[in-house]
C-alpha cells in the first residue's frame, strides 16, 4: 500500500485537524470502501464507481460550505450558492427538477440524514456539517448504490467519522480577512483500553457568513465511540446540532444580451436581499410566531449504533440503528417580481420564505445475516425506516427599493413595507404538511470471485413504503392581529391561514437490483461494468397535486425510477492513478411541484457521458488531482409536450476539479481550479448562464510539529457565475432573478495539535 505524507492541516472555513501528532500524520492513500458495497474493497476491486476523499484532500479542494465538498466527486454536480443549506444536488444528468437531492443518498457514517432528500425547505444536507470529526468522504455512484441504501438509485454521499485509532487531537481558530466569520473547531482521540477507542470533537462559529447581513452562529459536538473484538465489532455514533447559517437565494439583475447580466444594486459577489426584519407568521391554530434575521436554523440530535457478531468463520450478524430527533427554520426572501416603479425606480416584491420544519425525526435500522463461503458471499436482510416530514409554510411580502438600502416602501394595502400574505404567489403558500413514512425493504445480495482476478455481484432489494398524514394547502383568509399591536391593521385584514386538511394514505413499491463485475488485469489495472434498476420515493409534499380524495395516490406516481449502465477502466500504480467511467441513465419522474415556479414538472430524461478521475505523485513535492464529468442530457418525455429533445436546465456539458500542488519540507501550497460549462436556465433552452472558473488557493507553514498556520482564499480572482435562475427568456433590458456564485473570501487558521 502506498502512503504519502498528509497535507498540513488548517486553511479552509471549517479548519479541519487531522487526529494523532506529527509522528501519526500519514494516512493510506488507497483507502477503504465500504460506502454502497456489499463488502469492505477497495476503488481496485469496486464493480461500480467509487471515490474516497481523505480529510487532507477536502482541505485543498478550499470549501466555503459542505456542498462545495461534493465538487471534488466526479459524477456529482453540486449547486453550491446556497450556503450551507438548500443545496441543489444531481448526478450523471439526473435532473435538479425540485431542488434537493432526490437521487444521491446524503449519509452520515452510512445512515442518512433524511429518508427524502427533495422535501421542499428541508434538504437532507442542510442538517450536515463538515468539522474535525470527519476523516473521509466517499462516494460510489450508479451499481449498487440502487440497493444498498433508501432513495440512492443515482449515488450515495457518506461523511465518515474518525474513530479514535491514531491517538491526538487539534484545537484551531479560523478567522475571515475580508467577512465576518470566525470559527474555532478542536478534536481528540485515542484509546481506552485494547479493545475501545474514542473520538470527539466539534465547532463553534459566530459571524455574518461570506455574504453581508446573514446570520451564521451556532456549534455541533460529535462523539464516536468503537470496540473490536475476537468475534466482532461495535461502534456508536452520537452528534448533537444546533447552527443558524444564511441560505442565499436568486437577486434582482439586468439582462444584457447573450449571456450577460448586470447588478441591480445588489452585489453579484457578497450582496443579499437579506432584511435583517422580524417576520411575524401564523403556524398552528393561528399561534402566531416570529423569526428574526435571514437563515437556516437547523437542530439535530442523534445516536446510532453499528455492531457486528462474528458465530463462527462463516456466519456473522450485523445490526445498524440510528435515532435522530431534526428541525429547523428556513427563512430567506425570495424576490417574486422585480419592476420599474416610475420615479422611485427599480423596485422588488420579495415574499418572505419562512417554513418551519416542526418535526423531521427519523429512525433508521438494518438487520442483516452473512455467509462466506470463501469464493462467494451471500447476505440477506430487512431495512426499516421512519420518517416524520411536519412542516408549515408562511410566506408574506415585503416591498423594498433597489436603491443600495432596500428603503421600505408601501404598495397596495402593506404598512411599512409588509404585507401578510403572497399575493404575488396567488397567495398559495400558507399550507401545512403533517406525513409519516414508514419503510420497509427485504434485500439479498451475493459477491464472489472467479479465479484470482475476477469478482462480481449481485443484489436485489424490495423497496416498501407506507405514507401516512395530513396536508392543508387551500389557505383561509381571515382578520388576524400578527404583529400583536392589539388592533387589526390595514395589512391584517385578509392574512392567510391554515385551511381544512386532506388525508394521505397511500403505499409505494418498487424493486430494485444490481448485477456488476470487475476484472483485475495484473497488479495495477481492471475494468469493471453493472447495471443497475431503482427508484426514489418523491418527498410526500412534492405529490399532493396526484393525491386522490381518499387519500390514496395515482396510479405509476409519487416515485421515480432510474435505470443505469456503467463501464470502465481503473489504473492505481506507484506514484499515479487513473479511472475512466462511461454510464448511461435513464430518468422518468413522477409529477411533482414546484413553487418558485408554481408549475407542476413530470419529465422523462436519458443522459450518457463519462467521468474521469485522476493523480499523478510527481516527485520533489509537486502532485495534481483532477476530475471531470462529460454529459449529454436530453428530455425525453415531458408533461405537456412542450421542452422535448431540449437539455435539462442547469445541467453542464462537463464539470473538472484540478488540484495541483507543492509540498515543502514546512510549508504547502496549492490551487483547486473548478470549472463548468455553460447552462440553459430553464427547460425551454432560452436564456443561458455561461460557464465559469473558479481558482481558490491554500498556503500552509508548519513552525513546529505543534503549531501550524494556514491561509485559503476561495474564488481568489473574484470570478462572476451563476446556478440558478427563474426567467426561461428575457429582452435585454428586462429584469430578472438570478443566483450567483459567491465572490473572493479570504480566512487565516492558526491551530495547535497535541
Amino acid at each position: 500500500m502506498i502512503k504519502r505524507k498528509i497535507l498540513p492541516t488548517v486553511v479552509s472555513l471549517y479548519s479541519l485537524s487531522l487526529a494523532g501528532g506529527v509522528a501519526a500524520q500519514e494516512q493510506v492513500l488507497e483507502e477503504v470502501i465500504v460506502t454502497g458495497v456489499l463488502k469492505a474493497t477497495s476503488k481496485l476491486e469496486s464493480t461500480a464507481s467509487v471515490t474516497a476523499l481523505t480529510a487532507d484532500e477536502i482541505i485543498e479542494a478550499a470549501p466555503r460550505s459542505t456542498a462545495e465538498i461534493f465538487r471534488s466527486l466526479p459524477g456529482i454536480h453540486a449547486e453550491a450558492s446556497s450556503g450551507d443549506a438548500n443545496a441543489n444536488i444531481k448526478v450523471r444528468g439526473m435532473p435538479i427538477s425540485a431542488g434537493g437531492s432526490r437521487y444521491v443518498s446524503i449519509q452520515e457514517d452510512g445512515f442518512p440524514m433524511l429518508l427524502v432528500g427533495d422535501a421542499a425547505f428541508a434538504t437532507a444536507e442542510s442538517w450536515l456539517r463538515m468539522d474535525g470529526t470527519v476523516g473521509s468522504v466517499q462516494s460510489i455512484r450508479g451499481g449498487t448504490a440502487a440497493t444498498t441504501a433508501w432513495n440512492a438509485p443515482g449515488g450515495i454521499i457518506n461523511f465518515i467519522s474518525k474513530t479514535g485509532e491514531q491517538e491526538g487531537g487539534s484545537i484551531g481558530v479560523t478567522a475571515g480577512l475580508d467577512y465576518d466569520s470566525t470559527r474555532v473547531d478542536a478534536n481528540y482521540g485515542g484509546a481506552l483500553t485494547d479493545a475501545w477507542t474514542y473520538h470527539v470533537g466539534g465547532f463553534y462559529r459566530d459571524g455574518e457568513g461570506v455574504r453581508e447581513d446573514g446570520v451564521e452562529e451556532g456549534y455541533q459536538i460529535k462523539a464516536t465511540l468503537a470496540g473490536e473484538f475476537d468475534r466482532g465489532s461495535v461502534k456508536v455514533h452520537f452528534k448533537h446540532l444546533d447552527d443558524e447559517v444564511p441560505t442565499y437565494l436568486p437577486i434582482p439583475a439586468v439582462y444584457k444580451g447573450s449571456s450577460n447580466f448586470s447588478e441591480v444594486e445588489v452585489d453579484f459577489g457578497d450582496g443579499t436581499l437579506f432584511e435583517g426584519v422580524t417576520d411575524c407568521a401564523p403556524r398552528q391554530g393561528n399561534k402566531i410566531d416570529c423569526v428574526d434575521g435571514d437563515s437556516f436554523q437547523a437542530e439535530m440530535t442523534s445516536i446510532a449504533f453499528d455492531g457486528t457478531f462474528d458465530f463462527n468463520d462463516t456466519f456473522s450478524a450485523n445490526l445498524k440503528y440510528r435515532t435522530a430527533t431534526i428541525e429547523g427554520n428556513f427563512a430567506a426572501p425570495f424576490p417574486a417580481n422585480v419592476y420599474d416603479d416610475g420615479d422611485a425606480g427599480p423596485s422588488v416584491e420579495i415574499v418572505y420564505f419562512n417554513t418551519k420544519s416542526n418535526d423531521e425525526d427519523n429512525d433508521f435500522a438494518d438487520l442483516n445475516l452473512s455467509a462466506d463461503w470463501d469464493m462467494i458471499q451471500a447476505r440477506a436482510g430487512v431495512a426499516f425506516a421512519s420518517q416524520n416530514l411536519a412542516t408549515t409554510w408562511n410566506f408574506n411580502q415585503y416591498y423594498r427599493r433597489l436603491d443600495g438600502n432596500l428603503t421600505v416602501f408601501d404598495q397596495g394595502n402593506s404598512v411599512d413595507g409588509v404585507l401578510y400574505g403572497n399575493p404575488a404567489f396567488g397567495n398559495c403558500c400558507t399550507r401545512e404538511y403533517d406525513f409519516e413514512i414508514d419503510g420497509t425493504a427485504p434485500y439479498i445480495a451475493f459477491t464472489g470471485q472467479l479465479g484470482d482476478n475476477f469478482s462480481w455481484d449481485a443484489s436485489y432489494r424490495d423497496n416498501q413504503y407506507e405514507v401516512d398524514g395530513t396536508f392543508a394547502e387551500s389557505p383561509v383568509l381571515m382578520p388576524l392581529d400578527v404583529n400583536g399591536d392589539g388592533a387589526i391593521g390595514q395589512n391584517e385584514q385578509e392574512v392567510p391561514t391554515i385551511g381544512d386538511s386532506r388525508r394521505a394514505d397511500y403505499d409505494i413499491d418498487y424493486d430494485a437490483w444490481s448485477v456488476g463485475a470487475n476484472y483485475v488485469i495484473g497488479n495495477d489495472m481492471a475494468v469493471f461494468a453493472n447495471i443497475s434498476e431503482g427508484g426514489s420515493l418523491s418527498s410526500p409534499d412534492r405529490v399532493t397535486g396526484s393525491i386522490q380524495d381518499n387519500g390514496d395516490m395515482l396510479n405509476d406516481s409519487g416515485y421515480n425510477e432510474v435505470e443505469q449502465a456503467e463501464i470502465g477502466f481503473k489504473y492505481t500504480g506507484d506514484t499515479a492513478s487513473f479511472y475512466a467511467t462511461y454510464f448511461t441513465a435513464e430518468t422518468t419522474e413522477a409529477s411533482e411541484f414546484e413553487v418558485t415556479s408554481q408549475t407542476f414538472k413530470q419529465n422523462t430524461y436519458e443522459a450518457d457521458g463519462i467521468e474521469l478521475e485522476g493523480s499523478w505523485e510527481m516527485g520533489n513535492g509537486f502532485g495534481i488531482r483532477a476530475n471531470a464529468t462529460f454529459t449529454d442530457s436530453e428530455i425525453k418525455k415531458s408533461r405537456d409536450g412542450a421542452n422535448e429533445g431540449n437539455t435539462p436546465r442547469r445541467q453542464a456539458d462537463y464539470l473538472y476539479n484540478i488540484t495541483p500542488y507543492y509540498f515543502a519540507e514546512n510549508w504547502d501550497v496549492g490551487l483547486s481550479i473548478f470549472g463548468t460549462d455553460e447552462v440553459y436556465v430553464q427547460d425551454n433552452n432560452d436564456l443561458k448562464f455561461d460557464g465559469f472558473v473558479t481558482v481558490s488557493l491554500f498556503f500552509n507553514y508548519t513552525f513546529n510539529d505543534s503549531i501550524r498556520l494556514g491561509l485559503n482564499v476561495n474564488n481568489m480572482f473574484d470570478e462572476e457565475g451563476f446556478t440558478e435562475g427563474e426567467e426561461g427568456s428575457a429582452a435585454p433590458g428586462d429584469y430578472v432573478r438570478i443566483r450567483p456564485i459567491n465572490g473572493r473570501t479570504s480566512s487565516v487558521t492558526l491551530q495547535y495539535i497535541f
